[in-house]
């Protein structure tokens, strides 16, 4: 088959399933998994391609919504490239000004220690380990899979020496077990969708980890837990570092300001929605 019959027979699929960017989408599958470079499609639209079922399979698989990062098994994230797979949550855009104001607030740090609740693909730790040298973190995770994976790119990002992983349930298990004195911050990006909507979420979102996107009833269960539970750990210059859900920045503050963090603040997306909270002790 010619290599633009491929490329347009993959732009009406995804058009067809109300893919937002078909034609990005298949110039990707293209380049992913026939190995061909995006100008060749248009400078060579008559290439003869022979070996194409790989390609095929993996635009099936989009075709019924399995996001496009689990298939091509990466995504960008802080300006590197993460390994991800069904498991963990893929990285957001979003949370990159999360590790853009945790980096921020470790300017003058020497030799911090970071404690990470949550930490899926491992984006955040080893954007911060990868931006800030004297660091080390401990990373928690209920999931398995999630502390494989971050090996895997912490492997990558050659800064596995500098990083903890621990199986780890911040809602039942004991601080006991984690061996930690004490932290200089603590970030998480943690669940915080209601359940009630979990049924209006995007059909891809759906194939992510529930128990990394659903809170419970209300959707700030996890803040609650991590700031009650935490605060003992963190020195007294320390800070809270939150991704948080729109709508959720008042009932965050709220939880801090109530456990006795005074100085709180809130940081917008690009949408000028409310998305990041940094709250220290003092």
């Amino acid at each position: 088959m010619k290599l633009k019959d491929l490329f347009e027979y993959a732009v009406k699929s995804l058009k067809d399933s109300k893919i937002e960017n078909p034609q990005l989408e298949a110039i990707i599958l293209i380049q992913e998994f026939l190995k061909i470079p995006k100008h060749k499609i248009f400078t060579q639209p008559d290439l003869e391609i022979t070996d194409y079922q790989n390609f095929l399979d993996a635009l099936e698989e989009r075709v019924k919504r399995k996001p496009l990062s689990y298939i091509v098994k990466k995504k960008e994230f802080f300006g590197l490239e993460f390994y991800v797979d069904k498991g963990v949550l893929i990285p957001r855009p979003e949370t990159e000004i999360l590790v853009e104001k945790v980096l921020e607030s470790l300017k003058t740090k020497e030799n911090p220690i970071g404690l990470e609740v949550g930490v899926g693909s491992g984006c955040i730790s080893i954007s911060l380990l990868h931006n800030k040298k004297d660091l080390k973190m401990v990373a928690l995770d209920i999931s398995e899979k999630a502390l494989q994976i971050t090996k895997i790119n912490a492997e990558k990002f050659n800064v596995l020496d500098r990083i903890t992983l621990k199986n780890f349930d911040i809602m039942k298990d004991e601080l006991e077990s984690l061996g930690i004195e004490y932290v200089d911050f603590v970030v998480s990006n943690p669940p915080y969708i209601p359940e009630k909507d979990y049924e209006n979420l995007q059909e891809e979102v759906k194939h992510e980890p529930k128990e990394a996107l659903i809170a419970g009833k209300v959707g700030t269960e996890f803040y609650e837990k991590i700031v009650g539970r935490l605060k003992s750990l963190l020195k007294e210059d320390g800070f809270f570092a939150f991704e948080i859900g729109i709508g959720q920045s008042e009932q965050i503050k709220n939880i801090l300001e109530r456990n006795g963090f005074k100085k709180v603040k809130i940081y917008k997306d690009l949408a000028s929605i409310d998305r990041v909270v940094i709250a220290f002790k003092i």
